[in-house]
């Protein structure tokens, strides 16, 4: 069986916050309020997770551009890290492209600006949450399915022929 104990030290002003919100929820003590507040973040994780549609070309485009990059702990302010990961190779692939390189639009199909907007309107948690599933499908080796996604809880859709596509 696992050792399924965790102990850490956390910074002065955690503990207390810590303290504080088990003073308000009456859990008994900071150690069991940290327990707690850690299955919530699980939790808002997956909640985030469930509300993100993408479409099949969409999340492959996204896990191509995120291939390699390192996923961190860190959530800061309005920096959603898929977003710029995404905008930045966006960016790269039209003002320096390599030869024979296409723009990642018309390399998967979609329209770029459009993936931007949505990936903008995703809070912090969400854009994390995005992150771990694309780290989780690296991790597993699922295939580039609707099904590959669901695996590890992404909502996919395959993509809708468009009239140039003879439709």
């Amino acid at each position: 069986m696992a050792d399924t104990r965790i102990q850490t030290r956390v910074e002065e002003d955690l503990a207390e916050w810590l303290t504080e919100r088990d003073l308000r929820m009456h859990t008994g003590s900071h150690h069991i309020q940290a327990k707690l507040e850690l299955g919530m973040w699980r939790r808002a994780l997956a909640a985030e997770l469930r509300r993100i549609r993408l479409t099949l070309n969409q999340a492959n485009l996204i896990a191509s551009v995120l291939s390699g990059t390192v996923m961190t702990a860190e959530i800061v302010g309005n920096a959603p890290a898929v977003l710029m990961e995404v905008s930045d190779a966006f960016h790269l692939a039209r003002e320096t492209p390599l030869p024979g390189e296409k723009p990642y639009g018309e390399r998967w199909s979609l329209d770029e600006d459009a993936l931007l907007h949505y990936l903008r309107t995703l809070g912090p948690t969400a854009d994390h949450a995005l992150f771990d599933a694309v780290s989780r499908w690296w991790k597993t080796g699922a295939p580039t399915t609707v099904e590959g996604w669901a695996s590890v809880g992404l909502t996919v859709v395959p993509d809708t022929p468009t009239e140039h596509d003879g439709a």
